[in-house]
């Protein structure tokens, strides 16, 4: 990148001879002002709404160059003389760096996105963010010379050129949720449970913005990228080489992780035990049973939903702690993964005690009034992990509740529900912390398991997330997709949401086998069957049973569903080996076990290509051909680069491995599969 001075009023930066970025007394660089903010929450979603109230464009007064280390330190004023910023252009061989000036609250914050501790504050600590809002944007090219990526979980196709993001951990919101419309609930396009502050440009740059406000990312525009924060950032980036060494930073998988699929079973110790003997007797590898309801149920209209108290359920789970041990060793190492999330029911033992020590988050407008939510028919508080007594305490449940009692894993679930009307320890507003929230959920997460010394041996996976939060997470999941073919909600979102999630720092990341949500349908065999397909070319493979699942297809509902995933747990288990080295080299490169090949067809490591069916009723697909030569795994057919129409029957979905392989004798077993 070059830095180059015009006048003492304009300045650019260029990448490759062409400006990146542009200041001009005409066409301003940065605008700051005041916005008149609401984020209302219900169920998770958030309908934002930002006013302007003022808004001006800030100038140069001073551009003071720092040699020889390509250090610019640049003063910008605006005309009422209101907003006085210093503001660091750092040029070096990585990229560009912006760095904003800090503040005690900017200071916290990025101690939880970089840092290895958290910076102490508590309640009496000043907050001295100010919340000014600041516009910015960069020189973009047009739409058919410039693509841009990433951005997060997003369940758009891969371009997002056109399209405007809110980066804002919520509840993902699609048509399929109220079909009927009979809620009040309209947030805005593009939600998601992990957004990232982060997109790939075709140009050649990552650019990363580091603070936890919310922002708006608009590409929209053929000309410029723009960007909307309601609080300044403390640092923006332009790298050649992706985000910081921060942010990449990866904890291991389990190997055991590989060894089959890990089924979700519901209903009792007695059912899991039934289930393990009749999969066991299609030789499925099994690598864990994942048990939702350890703690107990409740029910409510939406379906058949967890007991948030989390203790393990004697009457539900009798016997449980010899079991764990039992099935492991009756069934070749199988594992027993659980569920927990960041809040508690009002009606269960652990939110007495979080209350009488309290722990808990509080009422904006109250000390003493504890933040209640309506998770739906029932009311949850949220622990404060802000507040390092209530970390702690949180961090003790779950290793006594979960990592003492054998629990090898769990759903770390949620993470979007941090309301911004709240009152947390360290005294800054709920709109600061709120992206942050997952960050510190995944830390209490990776705190538990590091201090009882298991990194290598128990997994956890989220759905939520925020900048760096991989840093504290191994392992993500897309969350709710719906239990069907639906291009925009179904098994092709499920894709889409992996493929652009990986290309924003995340190394594994899977679905849920079938999806999870259904209120008007069901899931069909169909459905089930194809989404095996997928997740068994993968690095973990999961089923859920959904949130209705006497209405859906289960693995286990038929002979043929039996046998099926019987099969494809041991294709699955067999590649092992190529796995293993997949994720070796994902840390080790820095770039995803899944990445995008063309729209829902994708790399799952360097030498398999997958191309999922994701449509009902077809036994053929087509499928475009990378570069070399690609052989498909069930005929030994060679494709060179090409589109071709592949038979693809329930069972044989398409996928090939590269021709020069090293692991080609283990890809040429599976046609006897």
């Amino acid at each position: 990148m070059e830095f180059r001075v015009q006048s003492s009023n304009s300045f650019s930066i260029c990448l490759h001879g062409q400006p990146i970025i542009l200041h001009r007394s005409e066409q301003p660089l940065f605008y700051i002002g005041t916005c008149q903010s609401s984020y209302d929450m219900r169920l998770g979603h958030f309908v934002i709404k930002h006013k302007i109230e003022t808004k001006t464009s800030l100038q140069i007064q001073s551009i003071k160059e720092i040699n020889p280390l390509q250090v610019y330190e640049i003063s910008f004023i605006d005309e009422n003389k209101s907003y006085n910023l210093q503001i660091k252009f750092i040029i070096d061989a990585n990229g560009l760096q912006i760095e904003f000036p800090h503040t005690a609250t900017s200071n916290y914050i990025r101690s939880v996105i970089e840092s290895e501790e958290i910076l102490k504050r508590d309640e009496n600590t000043f907050d001295d963010s100010g919340q000014i809002n600041l516009w910015f944007s960069l020189e973009a090219f047009p739409f058919n010379q410039e693509s841009v990526r990433g951005c997060g979980l997003q369940f758009a196709d891969g371009d997002l050129r056109r399209k405007v993001l809110s980066i804002w951990v919520s509840e993902w919101y699609h048509n399929e949720l109220y079909p009927n419309n009979d809620t009040n609930i309209h947030p805005s396009e593009h939600t998601t449970y992990h957004p990232q502050p982060m997109f790939q440009s075709s140009r050649g740059y990552t650019f990363c913005a580091y603070g936890s406000a919310y922002a708006q990312f608009d590409f929209s525009d053929e000309n410029f990228h723009r960007f909307h924060f309601s609080d300044i950032p403390y640092r923006l980036e332009l790298s050649f080489i992706g985000p910081s060494p921060t942010s990449r930073v990866y904890l291991p998988l389990p190997e055991w992780l590989h060894d089959g699929i890990i089924l979700s079973v519901q209903g009792g110790t007695d059912i899991i035990d039934q289930k393990l003997r009749k999969m066991h007797q299609y030789k499925t590898r099994i690598a864990g049973i994942w048990a939702q309801d350890w703690c107990g149920k409740r029910i409510t209209s939406f379906g058949k939903r967890v007991f948030w108290n989390w203790k393990w359920n004697e009457n539900w789970y009798p016997n449980l702690t010899e079991k764990i041990i039992e099935w492991k060793q009756n069934y070749n190492g199988c594992r027993f993964l659980a569920y927990i999330n960041p809040y508690i029911a009002v009606d269960g033992s652990l939110f007495e005690q979080a209350n009488q020590n309290d722990f808990l988050v509080k009422r904006y407008d109250s000390k003493k009034t504890v933040y209640l939510i309506d998770f739906g028919e029932f009311n949850g508080a949220i622990v404060d992990l802000t507040n390092p007594q209530a970390f702690e305490w949180y961090k003790n449940v779950i290793r006594t509740n979960l990592i003492d009692l054998g629990i090898s894993g769990w759903m770390a679930d949620f993470g979007e529900y941090l309301p911004c009307d709240v009152r947390l320890h360290v005294n800054i507003s709920g709109a600061l912390i709120h992206n942050i929230w997952p960050i510190l959920w995944a830390r209490c997460n990776y705190e538990a398991i590091r201090d009882a010394g298991k990194l290598d041996e128990i997994i956890f996976f989220m759905r939520s997330g925020y900048l760096n939060v991989q840093r504290f997470c191994p392992l993500f999941w897309t969350g709710d997709q719906s239990v069907s073919f639906s291009s925009d909600a179904g098994l092709a979102a499920g894709i889409r949401s992996c493929l652009s999630l990986s290309l924003s720092n995340i190394l594994s990341i899977h679905t849920d086998i079938g999806g999870y949500f259904g209120r008007t349908i069901g899931r069909t065999r169909e459905v089930l069957l194809r989404w095996c397909e997928m997740a068994t070319f993968n690095i973990v493979m999961r089923t859920h049973e959904g949130n209705r699942p006497g209405s859906n297809a289960q693995f286990d509902n038929d002979e043929i569903c039996l046998a099926f995933f019987a099969r494809m747990s041991r294709i699955h288990a067999h590649l092992k080996p190529y796995s293993r080295q997949v994720v070796q080299k994902a840390y080790e490169q820095n770039i995803s076990c899944l990445t995008p090949h063309i729209e829902l067809q994708y790399f799952f490591g360097p030498d398999l290509l997958i191309a999922p069916v994701v449509k009902s009723e077809v036994d053929k697909w087509k499928v475009s051909m990378p570069d070399g030569e690609w052989v498909h795994i069930w005929t030994n057919k060679i494709y060179d680069k090409n589109q071709y129409e592949i038979d693809a029957p329930i069972g044989k979905p398409p996928v090939f491995y590269r021709s020069t392989s090293e692991w080609k004798s283990l890809f040429e077993q599976l046609q006897y599969f």
